[in-house]
């Protein structure tokens, strides 16, 4: 497919329709969080009507459908870029428990990808794959290591993927227009995923362990102070993961000139 040449209107177009996914997933996320983190009681009683029979892990009990509509949910807003991954990691906790929130959390961020995968190949097909191309040290970067085999593909999507601060919707639209294959860029988002998604499942799941209805009430009870030492670790925390995540991806990349 990528020997097909393009001409340029065709490929302009898919240029300009790659820039304006990139723009509105950057814009619409951070607006619509905060929305998911105010209203996240709720949001979790309306996913308890679903009722469904009973799940019972981690000394958590929840009903089925609720966590498959939370799933499927989950899955298409983050395969469409409208939400960013850390409120609804931050909502399974809150409403599903850390044992029963992170796997369907995961499995939201499996098949978002999936969607966003094949959502940046209509649109954008080949054309951001040549514009990277035409410029030599991105171009290397792309053969090397998104257009190579499983496991090299598999490795640097999974570091790519453990920050914390890697928009999730843009490296959909980075990888797929870059060439990862479906399979490597899949496993790699499950696994690179999973650790910040337990963190913030984890963390969720404690603030709403006495039963506090929403973060609001929440602060009422407790005061401000443990949602700002709490917040203050998560940022540590991801601030670790991240160097780490880093470092190592610095580790994988060739050196390249700038050319």
């Amino acid at each position: 497919m990528e020997n097909q040449e393009l001409d340029p209107a065709s490929e302009r177009r898919r240029l300009i329709g790659s820039t304006i996914l990139g723009i509105c997933w950057v814009a619409l996320p951070p607006l619509l969080g905060f929305w998911i983190i105010a209203e996240i009681g709720a949001i979790g009683d309306w996913l308890r009507t679903f009722g469904g029979p009973e799940i019972v892990l981690g000394g958590t009990s929840v009903q089925l459908y609720g966590l498959l509509i939370y799933a499927a949910c989950f899955m298409v807003c983050c395969g469409l870029g409208i939400l960013p991954t850390y409120a609804q990691a931050i909502l399974g906790g809150w409403v599903f428990g850390f044992w029963l929130g992170t796997p369907a959390a995961l499995i939201g961020f499996t098949g978002g990808s999936a969607i966003g995968w094949l959502i940046c190949r209509l649109v954008s097909r080949d054309s951001v794959a040549r514009w990277i191309d035409r410029k030599p040290r991105w171009s290397a970067v792309r053969h090397a290591f998104l257009a190579q085999g499983f496991w090299k593909t598999f490795g640097i999507v999974t570091l790519i993927r453990i920050p914390p601060n890697s928009p999730f919707s843009l490296t959909n639209l980075a990888m797929s227009a870059g060439g990862a294959r479906l399979a490597p860029y899949l496993a790699g988002t499950f696994v690179g995923m999973t650790p910040r998604t337990a963190i913030a499942c984890g963390f969720a799941a404690a603030a709403a362990a006495d039963g506090s209805k929403d973060i609001q009430a929440f602060m009422q009870d407790k005061g401000v102070l443990p949602l700002i030492i709490g917040v203050v670790t998560l940022i540590v925390v991801f601030s670790v993961l991240a160097k780490v995540a880093n470092r190592a991806l610095a580790g994988v990349l060739p050196a390249s000139d700038d050319a």
